[in-house]
């Protein structure tokens, strides 16, 4: 099933604490049935977006709402 944006909590990975929930623009139509959908979804939207929040992504982790 292809969403328009997926809704992202991001914690950090040294306390576990939430950081924040982020919202991505799905502009590249990724289907989240897509066999590799992890990988595309890091590489082409989550890694944009948390460079525009001035957030490495070695600091976080995700979970996808």
């Amino acid at each position: 099933m292809i969403q328009n944006n997926f809704s992202v909590e991001l914690f950090c990975q040294e306390t576990d604490k939430k950081l924040q929930t982020i919202y991505i623009n799905n502009y590249i139509k990724l289907d989240n049935n897509n066999d590799n959908f992890t990988q595309i979804f890091e590489e082409e939207l989550l890694d944009e977006e948390l460079k525009f929040e001035g957030i490495n992504i070695n600091d976080i982790y995700y979970s996808i709402l």
